[in-house]
């Protein structure tokens, strides 16, 4: 009987971790990543009037999905396309060719047509974000630096670009309303386009609305480009870049003025 006994516990053993190695999930092959390794994000900030879909290559290797203006890849934040992770992608060290191209409409992998391509200098262990703005032969693209420290409890971290191509200077500010400009505060102001500003940390209200203006406009309704209201949505001891994109004078479409945010950690 005790030999029944322990032949049945062993079964019973046996069974339990054939059923759990059915659902174990193989990853496939994981690089471990160090300091040393370089990580950036593309800010695609490029508004074209039909509203298009691109992709994104590294030395020629496609590293995007099918992306459309106002999204950070990987990752994303708000009053963007992309989602709220502060994910990052690998780079190679060195001299790295950027390509925005167009996919063929049944995506195949291919790319129908270049639009812009540029060259990156990228250093061992930094953190980066490549912001790309504006469109056709006037496409730029503005590489930062960036830090991953965390502010204390409570509080966010920020900086602001500007890469409206038609406004050459752009203030932010925060206020409590969308339509009371009286308390409106500026927390990045002269930031002329394709400059970012210097880091500012804020306590963290349940709500507060954004709003950018061209530099030195008055405090009032009609001189917002674009305004964004959040509540409680940005996260604890984070750190975010907030930017400005498209064209002042348009009020409807895919090219009128946005102010977002994305995450960095």
């Amino acid at each position: 009987m005790k030999i029944f006994k322990s032949l049945l516990i062993v079964l019973c053993v046996a069974l339990f971790f054939s059923g759990c190695t059915k659902n174990v999930l193989d990853y496939g092959e994981v690089e471990k990543i160090t300091d040393e390794q370089p990580l950036i994000k593309v800010n695609y900030a490029s508004s074209y009037l039909d509203d298009r879909f691109v992709v994104i290559r590294f030395n020629g290797k496609r590293v995007s999905p099918r992306i459309q203006g106002r999204t950070p890849f990987p990752g994303g934040g708000y009053n963007t396309r992309g989602d709220v992770r502060a994910d990052y992608l690998t780079i190679d060290v060195g001299q790295v060719e950027l390509r925005v191209a167009l996919p063929f409409k049944k995506d195949n992998g291919l790319d129908s047509l270049e639009l812009y391509k540029t060259t990156l200098n990228i250093e061992r262990g930094k953190r980066y974000v490549a912001h790309i703005t504006d469109t056709a032969a006037f496409t730029k693209t503005v590489l930062t630096e960036e830090n991953f420290l965390k502010p204390d409890s409570g509080y966010a971290t920020y900086r602001f670009i500007n890469l409206m191509p038609n406004v050459p200077a752009i203030d932010l500010y925060y206020g409590i309303s969308a339509t009371v400009h009286t308390a409106d505060r500026l927390v990045a102001g002269n930031i002329k386009y394709l400059e970012i500003s210097n880091y500012f940390i804020l306590n963290r209200y349940s709500a507060r609305t954004w709003k950018i203006r061209p530099a030195g406009a008055a405090l009032t309704t009609a001189t917002v480009l674009a305004s964004y209201s959040n509540v409680g949505s940005l996260l604890n001891q984070r750190t975010y870049t907030v930017y400005a994109m498209g064209y002042s004078g348009f009020t409807a479409g895919t090219r009128r003025p946005f102010v977002s945010f994305f995450h960095i950690r």
